[in-house]
């Protein structure tokens, strides 16, 4: 018998124990354990194909008519695989009510072949809700499940799961246990199996994580090798995410030209498909590249574009980036209420939508914006709940920065204050050398 086989003669058995109202213990003798009747029922591939024919008398379960039987559950778990299908489709256009209704109707047991994907329907629900207690308990157990049957292991849903537990960090700004999750889901992603454009999105969401830690020689290497496969990439939305995280790389590696001429070509592929967030953050990008090279009037005209889209599409967060960037050029250009109305708006945003990432950097903006007008106390403030943050979700190359621009501050007004952030400093880079060590030896090996 093959493992699909298994399953499906293993559903069939759980059935007709279930229309007979018996119990696994009901079911057990000196021949055969409650154990290893519940192995057979979730299809377990190592069990004695005797114990599975002992149990079948035992539910007078006619040999002979296997195949006619198992032609039957076939048809019936097509039918189930259909309706989830319709389920997904439903939460992928924001049904997402409806289609947890139609969950519920179906009422899958856990022995159920697809009872993984019904659980992993049920974690993109609740994490969607923003409940991310119930949408990990929910993900796990897909997780779990899916590792128990064939049909698990072929849909790919723990790799899924896994993609879904990463985004969840993510948006509870833990970075690191994001990069943790999505690693993982790499490492259990079957190229023979289901939903194989997973693959992309999770190295896509990988290059994000690691850009966003600063890992950007590591982020650059993950969007290269995905660069050579963009002819496999269906999905245009993860090959646009491709071109902003290749805009924002190459600036921060000071290739400025390159930047400018790959955002150039993803707002031409965004434009022609209508795919207006991905618009709003290529613009934006294509802004910081300006910004960086002090092209203010061509950086003004790519914030002003971006922020035409608003409205368009929703995830509010890509904002934040957005006035935080017109805060700095504002300021280059003393343009001091325009840049104020611009980093208030930013820092509101990043409060209501509790993006701490984001809103370290409105922070740090705006007490650069107090110190460059010599507002020393203002600015301390501002870097100092930058400072708070950056050390509740450890991000450790932020919060060096800020106690370089809180150093600024108190170099000449107090020096114990000075020199108290010059040793905290001192022990950040320590720790960001550590990581980097351990990074390489990782590669090493």
């Amino acid at each position: 018998m093959n493992p699909l086989e298994i399953n499906e003669i293993g559903e069939l058995i759980r059935k007709k124990r279930k229309e007979r109202n018996l119990r696994l213990e009901d079911l057990a003798d000196e021949n055969i354990s409650p154990a290893t009747i519940s192995n057979i029922e979730r299809g377990v591939p190592h069990v004695n194909p005797e114990k599975i024919r002992y149990l079948m008398g035992k539910l007078d379960l006619d040999l002979e008519k296997l195949p006619e039987l198992m032609m039957d559950e076939q048809e019936q778990l097509k039918s189930i695989q259909f309706r989830l299908m319709a389920i997904e489709t439903m939460q992928s256009i924001g049904k997402q009510e409806e289609a947890i209704d139609r969950l519920d109707a179906l009422n899958l047991e856990d022995t159920h072949p697809y009872a993984p994907i019904g659980y992993y329907i049920r974690g993109k629900y609740f994490g969607s809700q923003g409940n991310w207690k119930r949408a990990e308990r929910a993900l796990f157990n897909a997780i779990r499940l899916a590792n128990q049957s064939p049909y698990g292991k072929k849909s790919n849903i723990e790799a899924a799961s896994y993609n879904h537990l990463g985004l969840g960090s993510y948006y509870q700004n833990n970075l690191e246990q994001a990069l943790l999750y999505t690693n993982s889901g790499l490492e259990a992603f079957d190229p023979e199996g289901d939903r194989k454009e997973l693959q992309f999105i999770l190295e896509r969401n990988k290059a994000t994580y690691l850009e966003k830690l600063g890992r950007v020689g590591e982020a650059m290497r993950v969007v290269q090798k995905l660069w050579e496969r963009i002819p496999e990439i269906r999905k245009i939305e993860t090959i646009l995410h491709l071109y902003e995280l290749r805009t924002d790389l190459l600036r921060r590696s000071g290739m400025y030209e390159e930047a400018i001429q790959y955002a150039k070509e993803g707002l031409e592929i965004a434009r022609m498909n209508n795919q207006h967030d991905r618009t709003f953050d290529l613009w934006t990008a294509l802004g910081g590249v300006y910004l960086t090279i002090k092209e203010w009037d061509e950086a003004e005209i790519c914030f002003d574009v971006a922020l035409k889209l608003e409205g368009m599409f929703k995830n509010q967060n890509v904002f934040i980036t957005t006035y935080t960037r017109l805060g700095i050029l504002y300021m280059h250009q003393e343009k001091w209420n325009k840049a104020y109305e611009m980093l208030t708006e930013a820092i509101r945003l990043g409060e209501k939508l509790n993006s701490a990432f984001l809103l370290v950097d409105a922070l740090l903006v705006m007490g650069n914006y107090y110190r460059k007008q010599g507002n020393i106390s203002e600015a301390i403030q501002f870097y100092q709940r930058a400072l708070d943050l950056s050390r509740e979700h450890n991000y450790k190359k932020k919060e060096y920065t800020i106690l370089f621009h809180l150093a600024q501050c108190w170099e000449n007004t107090d020096q114990k204050e000075f020199q108290s952030c010059m040793e905290n400093m001192y022990k950040v880079q320590r720790e960001l050398r550590s990581d980097e060590e351990v990074l390489e030896l990782d590669e090493m090996v």
